[in-house]
């Protein structure tokens, strides 16, 4: 298939909803609002939900349906109850404990942000105070084989790890006294996972709509752990990924769909990096999750996107 050459399956199509994603996700839109779902929701109740379930009755490769019974078994245990007697520490001491912690139980990164209730979907509300934000590495090696289903299984098994990860971590906190819940793409309930992770200092958004985090690129999947504990927040992370991005054309020149706009948009009163959502979908669809742009992202290569941050570096002195 030629870039740029895309031709939707018309069975596809035809559930095609008498709607856009992108006015829905508030594209052009000058005035905050709270998102709402627009996919990976619940199908009878989201206007794209029987197109999601068409993604699923298409990508169905055994190493996909192993992915997902592996994330369903998951689903199914519970977070241990919260502990009678809280443990007490001061702010550096669960600051430092539960950074560690997230890392030994698997994380690549984590930051720390205050709770934003702007940060939930419409409708929600999340009593919580912080968020921990945990960035769950994917192999790079696979993920190269984007589009087939060896890449989009590569990411269910990470986002089950994010679940795992995110499930441990909370559960550790609970046996300790304090409350905690766990979110966890992609089917992420009440709290969208990018703008806390951009507060807590996780990394850069890319033209591609993923964040580029100065380890990993954007081969990762994201996880959180909201909790009410004193914890002390992250600022973001600036090392040029955001500069770099508007000359680089990679990700759009390389998106088969041409879904990756190459300037900035508003949406619901932010202005950031949008990727086209009407278009991105029916190719997301048909290939398993796609993940090309991600991948072909240059920070996201092993190796390059150190130097590539270093030399960002010596040019801005």
């Amino acid at each position: 298939m030629s870039k740029h050459s895309f031709t939707p399956d018309p069975e596809q199509l035809a559930l095609w909803p008498d709607a856009s994603g992108n006015v829905i996700n508030g594209l052009d839109e000058v005035d905050f609002r709270k998102p709402v779902h627009v996919y990976w929701g619940n199908p009878d109740e989201i206007t794209f939900g029987a197109v999601q379930k068409w993604f699923y009755a298409k990508n169905t490769a055994p190493e996909l349906e192993k992915g997902r019974a592996e994330r369903k078994r998951e689903e199914q245990v519970p977070l241990p109850p919260l502990a009678a007697q809280q443990v007490a520490k001061s702010s550096q001491d669960w600051t430092a404990e539960i950074k560690a912690k997230a890392l030994a139980l698997g994380a690549e990164d984590v930051g720390i942000a205050e709770m934003n209730p702007d940060w939930c979907f419409e409708g929600w509300d999340l009593p919580y105070s912080h968020v921990v934000m945990m960035a769950i590495a994917m192999d790079y090696p696979t993920m190269t084989t984007a589009p087939e289903p060896s890449a989009g299984a590569e990411v269910v098994r990470q986002y089950t790890r994010g679940m795992w990860t995110s499930k441990a971590l909370a559960g550790w906190l609970r046996e300790q006294g304090h409350d905690a819940l766990p979110e966890h793409g992609p089917f992420a309930e009440g709290l969208t996972l990018i703008p806390p992770a951009l507060a807590a200092g996780i990394g850069e958004l890319g033209k591609h709509g993923s964040i580029i985090n100065r380890k990993l690129g954007s081969c990762f999947r994201m996880a959180a752990v909201l909790c009410n504990l004193p914890l002390i927040p992250d600022k973001p992370d600036t090392f040029g990924a955001e500069d770099f991005c508007a000359s680089c054309q990679i990700c759009a020149r390389e998106c088969p769909p041409d879904a990756i706009n190459h300037e900035k948009k508003m949406v619901r009163g932010v202005e950031k990096y949008y990727v086209d959502f009407d278009k991105c979908l029916p190719f997301f669809n048909e290939t398993a999750g796609c993940g090309i742009c991600i991948t072909v992202c240059p920070f996201s290569r092993p190796g390059v996107g150190e130097n590539l941050i270093a030399k960002l570096a010596r040019r801005r002195g």
